[in-house]
């Protein structure tokens, strides 16, 4: 039960510094949003950015995870502090901005709470899976690198020392950072990876269809709460290759889950904003985050963002005969190229030896 506890802690702390960081990025980026649920969802994609910035050298260079430990619980205290040195005023909109959301809109936002909740449930009781071999190797890695105090060293199937480093996943630190929080708060990597980041992922995957909800349907937080719930009923009866339903609810921890579910729609949902103001920098900025951030998420972004990507803003440029378009998705494209050039280095050229 303490396990379970310390997940909730977990989730919690998540929010937390997912909306701070949020806040901090908006604020400095000039941009006047209100939305709580996308302030988390931008926060979300500068943490995972800031811990890759923190986790490659010391993966690269063969540190032990206590150092990364460390290291990330400096950086957590540095958000905290830059937080509210530049942000505690805006503490008192913030719950003002609530209690109106409450008083206005409190059966819908009631409803949607229920509706997570309930997915919550659906996926934490779920105990099957479709994908082994991908569950071992993230779960694996996770309880070796604990286990040894190494970042990805030892092989996750075996538990034996690898001559180098995983060239498939060098780049990913997104079970590195599950280590960090094993190690941080004793927890065993199952029930890390299953319950606190499975859970995690299913409330993203919800806020940006709520972030859909707002955008299609001009702010009208009731019909966006249908929406959630429509995409709730379609995955709960859908399972195929052609929707994300498989992967949110049987396989919502593992990597290929927060491309399908979190990246691939933020990226349209950013195009979507864009397509509405293509002159305003600061979605471009929100766009060049996302794609930055989401390597270390999942290494399958090499291949699928830059799709996404020209699909998106080609035939926006095209339609829009702008310039500044064209030049915008190159710089956009510019961490495709440097991390599949990086990838292809790593992989057949560059080996790191432990």
């Amino acid at each position: 039960m303490n396990y379970y506890l310390i997940c909730l802690e977990l989730i919690l702390l998540y929010l937390i510094f997912s909306y701070m960081l949020g806040d901090l990025f908006l604020q400095f980026s000039n941009r006047q949003e209100q939305s709580i649920s996308y302030r988390i969802l931008i926060g979300f994609f500068c943490y995972f950015f800031l811990f890759q910035l923190a986790a490659l050298p010391l993966k690269m260079t063969l540190q032990p995870l206590s150092l990364l430990a460390k290291a990330w619980l400096f950086v957590l205290i540095s958000i905290t502090a830059l937080f509210f040195i530049f942000r505690r005023k805006s503490l008192r909109d913030r719950g003002a901005y609530c209690k109106m959301l409450l008083s206005k809109h409190g059966w819908v936002l009631l409803i949607l709470v229920l509706l997570v909740l309930f997915q919550l449930i659906l996926v934490n009781y779920n105990g099957e899976t479709y994908a082994l071999w991908d569950q071992s190797y993230y779960i694996g890695d996770i309880s070796s690198s604990v286990y040894t105090n190494s970042i990805s060293q030892y092989d996750p199937y075996t538990g034996a020392l690898q001559k180098k480093l995983n060239t498939e996943y060098l780049l990913e630190t997104y079970q590195n950072h599950s280590a960090v929080l094993c190690q941080l708060f004793g927890l065993p990597a199952l029930i890390e990876a299953r319950t606190a980041e499975a859970s995690l992922m299913v409330l993203m995957a919800n806020l940006i269809s709520y972030q859909f909800g707002l955008h299609f349907f001009a702010n009208n937080r009731k019909k966006a709460a249908f929406l959630v719930f429509f995409l709730f009923w379609l995955n709960l009866f859908s399972f195929n290759l052609f929707t994300s339903a498989e992967f949110l609810f049987f396989r919502a921890f593992e990597g290929k889950t927060i491309l399908a579910c979190i990246i691939l729609p933020m990226v349209f949902l950013l195009f979507l904003k864009i397509s509405k103001d293509h002159e305003k920098p600061s979605h471009w900025i929100e766009l060049f985050l996302v794609v930055f951030s989401s390597f270390g998420l999942n290494m399958s972004c090499i291949y699928m963002l830059p799709f996404e990507l020209s699909i998106c803003l080609l035939p926006l440029g095209y339609t829009r005969k702008s310039i500044s378009i064209w030049i915008r998705y190159g710089i956009c494209l510019l961490p495709c190229i440097l991390y599949g050039a990086a990838y292809l280095i790593t992989k057949y050229s560059f080996f790191i030896y432990t």
